[in-house]
């Protein structure tokens, strides 16, 4: 159970690929092969590309597979390199609480606005951003408190 909660982003995401996978997938098939198409096919694949995109990222971030261009502050030496990557850190957590904040205040108001085919409440489509950060920035925060690990490069 308890790995399943730490990979809980990774299950997520792998869901709501299937789900957009499937749905699209029908809607080809209902357009192309029967005489009626599946209106909803195209609104589900929507909802579950948002909740892909979002809890993706935050896989990539709990793996540190986001980008990071930091060849400068490579080249100074320990403690101003030390500074910079305390003050990056800051900066990310910040960022990522504000993002989380927004999304959540976002999410709240767009309740009682209905999606145009399942009449869902736009809520659905907006909770990933709010989850799936709150997700990354626990994580981060989290990690700001180990010890660091040396940079390793990404290919």
């Amino acid at each position: 159970m308890r790995r399943a909660w730490r990979n809980a982003d990774e299950l997520i995401a792998i869901a709501a690929l299937l789900v957009t996978v499937a749905s699209v997938g029908w809607g080809v098939i209902t357009r192309y092969v029967t005489a009626q198409p599946a209106v909803w096919a195209s609104e589900v694949a929507a909802i579950g590309f948002a909740w892909l995109t979002f809890f993706g990222a935050s896989a990539c971030f709990r793996h540190n597979a986001h980008p990071s261009i930091d060849m400068l502050v490579q080249r100074l030496p320990a403690w101003p390199q030390a500074l910079v990557r305390r003050a990056v850190d800051l900066l990310v957590a910040a960022f990522l609480a504000y993002f989380a904040w927004l999304g959540l205040s976002f999410s709240i108001s767009a309740w009682d606005n209905p999606t145009a085919v399942l009449r869902l409440p736009m809520t659905v489509v907006y909770a990933p951003v709010t989850l799936a950060t709150l997700m990354m920035l626990a994580r981060h925060l989290a990690a700001m408190r180990r010890p660091r690990m040396p940079e390793r490069a990404m290919a």
